[in-house]
């Protein structure tokens, strides 16, 4: 299963609220995202399309919550051809309108509100949980929990997205969040609107407000994992950079040793230039503080790289002087 999916399922048997208010709260926001609303013969009927099979309990109960009598729910099960299964819940249609009207969905004139009623979100506690019904209703993210022991970089990012029907619900579903501190965004997306969040504090921060606890525990150790291994790339990328940097330069030196040796020879070098060059040709792969421990007299990495530096300048000149007699040869004939 998806990171979202686990997340719904936790937040679908999380405590119901303790107020009809908020249930009626809830129940709006899951009508107003994953609701299909339909007329025949002058009746409305409503469902509920959702993949959490547990929605079907907690709706029950969020009706009987705000209608004690209540007993009219129903469930059909739909197996779809890619394997996914699909669960709608109906309702008698003798409660449709009152639950429509009750939910800040519908006017008592049959007009529909066009965004979030502010019945629906007056009070703090009802805003959570209109919250939570939009989050079980319409949520979904692209986050991927990675194995700790996958040392690969992943690149993927913490997008958590809600989608609407209208501008004008996403638009109030994003001022919502803000009252909380989490600053969402807005966008079109073809015929649907989405209200989104990128930042993974904040994708962290909605799923503590929806009681999605287990999944915040998730989320965060995904953070320090992804952070160790990020830290550990960087530290390999950087090794490597070091490593091909240190071949680069002991490639250069052996190249000037040898032309030091095929044109005066290495006996012309002092000493403790002489040593060095045959330390240098005997390991190439050696780094300066091994090369400096192979020394006859100690020496530091810095006398290596002094000294290494001496016989770069000695091949250039030499070659350069080879230059300059080979354009007087030129001259000359």
């Amino acid at each position: 299963m998806s990171f979202s999916s686990d997340a719904k399922n936790e937040v679908v048997k999380s405590e119901l609220p303790q107020d009809v208010c908020c249930a009626k709260a809830e129940l709006s926001a899951l009508f107003r995202t994953c609701g299909c609303l339909s007329l025949e013969n002058g009746k409305y009927s409503i469902e509920l399309i959702t993949e959490i099979a547990d929605l079907y309990k907690r709706v029950f109960a969020l009706t009987k919550m705000i209608y004690s009598e209540f007993d009219g729910l129903g469930l059909i099960k739909e197996e779809r051809s890619n394997n996914a299964i699909r669960y709608h819940i109906t309702f008698d249609p003798d409660y449709t309108q009152k639950l429509l009207v009750d939910c800040y969905v519908m006017r008592e004139n049959g007009e529909f509100f066009s965004g979030i009623a502010r019945g629906a979100v007056e009070k703090d506690c009802c805003k959570n949980s209109f919250v939570k019904g939009v989050f079980l209703g319409c949520a979904s993210a692209n986050i991927v929990i990675k194995d700790m022991n996958d040392l690969k970089k992943h690149t993927g990012g913490y997008h958590l997205e809600f989608v609407f029907s209208s501008m004008t619900l996403a638009g109030d579903f994003a001022h919502i969040l803000s009252e909380y501190q989490i600053h969402a965004k807005v966008m079109q997306r073809k015929k649907l609107f989405v209200t989104y969040i990128k930042e993974a504090e904040l994708v962290s921060d909605v799923l503590a407000l929806v009681g999605a606890n287990n999944a915040v525990l998730i989320l965060q150790n995904e953070f320090a994992v992804r952070e160790v291994r990020n830290k550990l790339n960087r530290q390999l990328n950087c090794m490597n950079s070091n490593l091909e940097k240190m071949v680069e330069a002991s490639l250069k030196q052996i190249e000037a040793i040898e032309y030091i040796r095929d044109t005066i020879g290495l006996e012309s070098l002092p000493p403790s230039l002489y040593e060095l060059c045959l330390l240098r040709l005997a390991n190439p792969e050696e780094n300066y503080e091994n090369l400096s421990k192979l020394m006859t007299e100690p020496l530091t990495k810095s006398g290596v790289n002094h000294r290494l530096r001496k016989i770069l300048k000695i091949a250039e000149k030499l070659q350069k002087e080879q230059e300059m007699e080979k354009q007087e040869e030129k001259t000359d004939e």
